[in-house]
């Protein structure tokens, strides 16, 4: 099995409980990008308009590299929604893509009072399958598992996610949405 997993998706799939519950099972460290960008103050500073810390790419990349040589023999699960170059670079290093039905994730995000914007924006990158792409930018498609997390209990998720590692046979279609859903149409939704 992989040392290094990245558990990535869109903000709202479940990176973090499916991370730490991996991280668990497999005797890993659990590392947040979001933790490590907020401790180390490695942000330019936020932007209250999409919500988020404005990341420092370099200052990240730095501290990525010195947590993936600390953890690499104990083994590390690390959530993000940001898939770095960095991550090319090191040896050993699989990306799990969790993803969630889109209507899912509206309600979701709903639930955590996000903006209407907010949610658009991250439903719309949901349907146009940007982590994966970023994720198979980085990593290429032999190295990216994808996950689709709808309608799963967690414990399921991670069995998943374990059993698809173990075999390790890099990615395979499985969630399309923009087949299941217009875009337009889904936007007019949840605008």
């Amino acid at each position: 099995m992989a040392k290094i997993i990245i558990v990535t998706g869109t903000p709202g799939v479940g990176k973090t409980i499916i991370g730490k519950l991996l991280a668990r099972k497999t005797g890993s460290t659990f590392l947040s990008l979001g933790d490590i960008v907020r401790r180390n103050r490695l942000h330019k500073g936020f932007d209250r308009r999409s919500g988020s810390y404005i990341i420092n790419g370099r200052a990240v990349e730095k501290k990525l590299q010195k947590y993936f040589e600390d953890h690499r023999e104990k083994g590390m699960v690390f959530e993000t929604h940001f898939v770095s170059s960095i991550i090319h670079k090191t040896p050993g290093v699989v990306a799990v893509v969790l993803r969630l039905d889109p209507v899912v994730l509206a309600r979701r995000l709903g639930a955590r009072n996000w903006p209407k914007r907010k949610i658009w924006e991250n439903v719309e990158a949901e349907i146009i399958d940007l982590s994966l792409y970023d994720a198979f930018k980085v990593l290429g498609k032999a190295r990216v598992y994808e996950i689709d997390a709808t309608g799963k209990r967690p414990g399921n998720i991670v069995r998943e996610v374990l059993n698809v590692l173990s075999r390790k046979e890099g990615w395979s279609s499985k969630s399309n949405w923009l087949e299941k859903y217009d875009p337009i149409l889904l936007s007019k939704r949840i605008l």
